[in-house]
């Protein structure tokens, strides 16, 4: 769901008055002691009782480095604190780093304590056998972007609301329901999940050369990326370069006779990359690439992070 970015989070947060109110924070990335949303401001201003953590199995013998529930108000009380704007700069700062320390913004009817132990449950029934740490926000994103419309919401359930921060720096929503069967994920979502991290480092790659990144750039990716098991190649790098080609001139240059030659030579001898053998390609094919790019609809009118 596309939000009105002009809404600011602590507004979200205190239109659900009836529910608690709450930040997921990620310790694991580490953070300024002058930055108000470093857990030991937080637990000065907000009280050592306002802080849970979520004890995601492989770190329980380590509390303090799981992720961190964050009481912000109580049913009936009002949110209000002047780092709540700071939150979402900070979210949207980070919205490209391998590691995020800002999850999501949170309601539920739960208290803190069982929405705690509820979240480390979840963690561990998304895949069978597999902890996924879903709460990341780049893995929701790309979670979002490939489950059924709706399918989150019997899975975040019990939070109602879940905002978090995209990788193009928007707030995104997801809303939770209580549903009598939940939609487990595919098997197509779970080997996606486990390209989340060449994903990122694709997004990167794309707002490096385009210094901006459109609205739904997860899901251009994640497509991306998906497509280049189309050409036979396995290498990461390759698969990389292949996909950034692809989101950067917007058109499918493996279908030129020229191109599918040299796809055939990384795959016969993976030791040669497909990036060093483009600039092999004369400037004529490169020419009538280009022109090719040209022809595709324009990118205008659409929000970009960084632009």
């Amino acid at each position: 769901m596309e939000l009105d970015q002009k809404i600011t989070i602590q507004d979200r947060l205190n239109q659900h008055p009836s529910l608690f109110r709450y930040l997921l924070l990620d310790p694991l990335k580490t953070i300024s002691h002058l930055n108000p949303l470093h857990m030991d401001n937080l637990q000065q201003s907000l009280g050592k009782e306002a802080i849970y953590p979520v004890l995601r199995h492989d770190l329980a013998y380590s509390p303090e480095h799981c992720p961190q529930l964050i009481l912000l108000a109580s049913p009936g009380e009002h949110c209000e604190f002047s780092w709540l704007a700071d939150s979402e700069n900070y979210a949207r700062n980070e919205a490209l780093q391998e590691k995020r320390y800002f999850c999501a913004w949170l309601t539920s009817a739960q208290e803190p304590k069982q929405l705690a132990a509820s979240l480390a449950k979840q963690c561990n029934q998304i895949i069978t056998d597999v902890f996924l740490p879903f709460f990341e926000p780049l893995c929701f994103e790309l979670l979002k972007v490939k489950s059924p419309e709706d399918g989150l919401a019997g899975l975040i359930w019990p939070v109602s609301q879940w905002w978090f921060m995209t990788v193009s720096g928007n707030i995104a929503f997801q809303a939770g329901k209580n549903v009598d069967e939940k939609s487990w994920l595919t098997w197509g979502i779970e080997m996606d999940l486990q390209d989340f991290r060449s994903i990122r480092k694709l997004l990167w790659s794309w707002h490096e050369a385009e210094a901006g990144l459109p609205f739904d750039a997860a899901m251009q990716a994640e497509e991306a990326w998906e497509n280049t098991l189309d050409t036979g190649l396995k290498d990461t790098d390759d698969r990389n370069y292949w996909a950034l080609n692809y989101l950067t001139m917007r058109v499918d240059i493996g279908q030129h006779p020229a191109v599918k030659v040299l796809i055939q030579q990384a795959i016969d001898n993976p030791s040669q990359r497909i990036s060093a053998l483009l600039q092999t390609l004369s400037d004529e094919v490169w020419l009538e690439l280009e022109s090719q790019t040209i022809a595709q609809p324009s990118m205008d009118g659409i929000n970009h992070y960084g632009a």
